[in-house]
């Protein structure tokens, strides 16, 4: 009889402990638009150029290539490492998923910006927020960004990002850019 108590009560204990795990905040689990948009911060946060263009279409990332000022380290531009540590994350705030107007609109504007057509079966534009940690030093950027899906794959829509304000603000990568792509500063 003492077995069958402590065994109903183990039970009843067990049983209690798994309800209450289950009801905290599960991890989010990544759908298929976001992918492009968390490799594009994990090839960064890994120094990854070749991972990081790949985010982008083919002619995007073949235009951004083709550049005459373009650094096969770009990203060590983009994304300086720093003596302290550094951590890069990234959050998609919203989206919203495009019709096919609007797909079809950004084709034709594929084929004007790149002169290459591309079939797109879906798209959503997202407003992803990127926080760059740096010891006691927190920045952030916030973008809108479109990613479509072609052939089964999604890929960051539009010119590769060359560009955050995290590290305008201290001036590194804006001013070579701005500098190398023949602008000055009265721009």
């Amino acid at each position: 009889m003492k077995k069958q108590n402590r065994a109903i009560c183990l039970s009843a204990a067990l049983a209690l402990v798994m309800m209450l795990s289950g009801c905290g905040k599960e991890k989010e689990q990544s759908v298929n638009y976001e992918q492009p948009v968390r490799t594009l911060a994990q090839t960064m946060q890994a120094y990854d150029e070749r991972g990081y263009l790949d985010c982008f279409t083919a002619a995007a990332k073949q235009e951004f290539q083709s550049r005459k000022d373009y650094n096969e380290d770009f990203i060590q531009l983009l994304y300086p490492e720093s003596s302290s540590g550094q951590k890069l994350t990234v959050s998609i705030v919203s989206h919203k998923e495009l019709d096919s107007k609007e797909i079809e609109a950004l084709e034709k504007d594929y084929v004007k910006n790149f002169s290459r057509r591309i079939k797109i079966t879906k798209a959503e534009r997202l407003e992803v927020h990127f926080k760059l940690y740096q010891k006691n030093l927190k920045r952030s950027d916030t973008k809108e960004l479109i990613v479509v899906r072609v052939n089964n794959t999604w890929y960051i829509y539009g010119s590769v990002l060359d560009d955050f304000d995290f590290i305008s603000e201290e001036g590194i990568f804006s001013e070579i850019v701005r500098t190398a792509s023949g602008k000055n500063e009265s721009d």
